[in-house]
């Protein structure tokens, strides 16, 4: 049954987005069984883009740079990156996450330092844990997270989720706390909960309800450009499918 299931969603997902390859996985994070496969490249690397900010959210807290939801406030400066508005004035951690600031993620990575970030990934295992593309100040042009010498495949972005929803990654509670707190986006139908956070064609997460959690990691190629919202939209269509809401959400 679940096989049909998965045919049906690849159907959709091909015929009503013709020009793009969707690569999505949906795992039940308590028995670790795949709910939802869909895709070719779903163990292919490629750049974590601004999901990167949920690994640097956890290293910013743990290791006391990141205070809180407010603090610290680092102010916006000429020759910041500044080509979507909302970054061009003082931003939180509250805002770094909400409006995907670049600037205040490179500000981040140097206060933390290629060193203390390179014992981070290796320790959560993340993708290839390759950081030799660098950190850089806000305006260049080139950082190791994107596009650049670290990668993560989707498989590995299921795995790291796992272990965040479920609170088993090498650093404190509060860190995981406080990241919890920002990847909070909605309050959905059945009292489940959306965490997540978008990147260049990526948008991973989970959903939660009580003891209940579901990771997911969703990855678009070819419309990477796409509103992040339709992306948003797009996972949940997969998780609330008529025959998955009723069989394992209910």
């Amino acid at each position: 049954m679940k096989k049909i299931c998965q045919l049906f969603f690849l159907f959709i997902a091909y015929t009503s987005l013709f020009s793009v390859e969707e690569n999505f996985l949906l795992v039940d994070g308590l028995t670790n069984e795949i709910v939802l496969e869909l895709g070719s490249r779903l163990d292919e690397r490629v750049s974590p883009w601004s999901t990167f900010k949920v690994p640097l959210c956890l290293m910013g807290y743990d290791a006391g740079i990141l205070e809180n939801e407010q603090d610290p406030i680092w102010n916006f400066e000429e020759g910041y990156d500044d080509f979507i508005e909302a970054w061009k004035g003082p931003q939180t951690p509250q805002s770094w996450i909400r409006d995907s600031c670049i600037w205040y993620s490179k500000i981040l990575s140097l206060k933390l330092g290629a060193e203390t970030i390179q014992t981070y990934l290796d320790s959560m295992e993340y993708g290839n844990r390759d950081l030799s593309g660098g950190l850089a100040p806000p305006g260049s042009t080139r950082v190791a997270w994107i596009d650049s010498s670290l990668k993560i495949s989707l498989r590995e972005q299921i795995g790291f989720i796992q272990k965040l929803a479920s609170e088993h990654l090498p650093v404190s509670e509060r860190a995981i706390q406080m990241t919890k707190s920002l990847l909070f986006k909605e309050e959905l139908s059945g009292g489940w909960k959306l965490y997540g956070r978008t990147g260049h064609g990526w948008f991973i997460g989970w959903i939660e309800n009580g003891p209940r959690f579901f990771p997911f990691a969703y990855h678009i190629r070819g419309q990477e450009g796409i509103n992040p919202e339709q992306r948003i939209q797009r996972v949940k269509q997969f998780i609330f499918g008529d025959y998955l809401g009723r069989f394992y959400l209910k």
